[in-house]
């Protein structure tokens, strides 16, 4: 099991937001444990995923949202 602080540094490792020193004491743990690295490795794996995820909206809630507005604007 990966402790807290360990799945906190990984994270940040991910993120390049790791200090040198500190990333390269994970680096290195990385050859030893087969655990840590996969868990590396899963998260890189998301962080790419999270990255090429769908940052617009759907069509149907635009037009929905256009309509609705459109149906104000007949109101008044």
């Amino acid at each position: 099991m990966i402790q807290t602080s360990t799945q906190n540094e990984l994270i940040q490792y991910v993120y390049d937001e790791l200090a040198d020193d500190a990333c390269a004491q994970l680096e290195s743990a990385f050859l030893q444990d087969s655990e840590l690295a996969e868990g590396c490795s899963d998260l890189l794996m998301l962080q790419n995923l999270l990255d090429g995820a769908l940052k617009s909206p759907n069509e149907r809630a635009v037009q929905n949202i256009l309509n609705y507005s459109k149906s104000l604007s007949l109101q008044s």
